[in-house]
């Protein structure tokens, strides 16, 4: 039995030889050269307001860019029609829903739209009925969310896209006189 085993070894060295000597060799020899082209295709290029940071990543969709709304400080809301321009249109009636109405019942009278440090902010009341039925939003366009709120009776109501409640400092500013009333 024992030569059996000692023949099958002597038989087997040669073979285990080779394959020693092809792994050692395969391992220490050079990495192949590797080469990447990329070619850049100018005609598919996303627009520049596509980049959106969240976080450590950045998200890329395709939104509808705010650049036009920073031209709108110190211009009246209804002399603009704000609230038909894209992509505030849309949005703003996904977030509000049946509640448009109600809101914009309470933005009649206005002051000019604040823009500052790309959040834009502009607030109102119902004719006669200063801090009873207000109502304000605000856009930050950086972190593109949009922000509403408005009273009925006094009762306070807020809607955010995404559930942002990281309100910008002129939308917390108002929320503060509304809550004081």
């Amino acid at each position: 039995m024992k030569s059996k085993y000692l023949t099958m070894t002597v038989k087997m060295t040669p073979i285990a030889c080779v394959l020693v000597t092809f792994y050692t060799l395969a391992c220490n020899s050079p990495a192949p050269e590797v080469s990447a082209v990329v070619s850049a295709n100018k005609q598919h290029k996303p627009p520049t307001d596509t980049m959106i940071a969240t976080g450590d990543t950045i998200q890329i969709d395709r939104i509808a860019s705010w650049n036009a709304f920073v031209e709108y400080d110190g211009k009246y809301a209804s002399d603009i029609n704000i609230f038909e321009v894209a992509p505030l249109k849309t949005r703003f009636e996904n977030l509000l829903g049946k509640a448009r109405k109600t809101f914009m019942e309470r933005l009649k009278v206005t002051p000019p739209i604040e823009v500052e440090n790309k959040i834009l902010f502009n607030e109102g009341y119902m004719p006669g009925k200063s801090g009873y039925d207000d109502a304000a939003i605000a856009i930050d366009m950086d972190r593109d969310i949009i922000y509403v709120g408005f009273t009925i009776n006094k009762k306070l109501l807020l809607f955010s896209e995404k559930g942002d409640t990281d309100y910008p400092e002129k939308f917390l500013q108002w929320l503060t006189r509304i809550e004081g009333l």
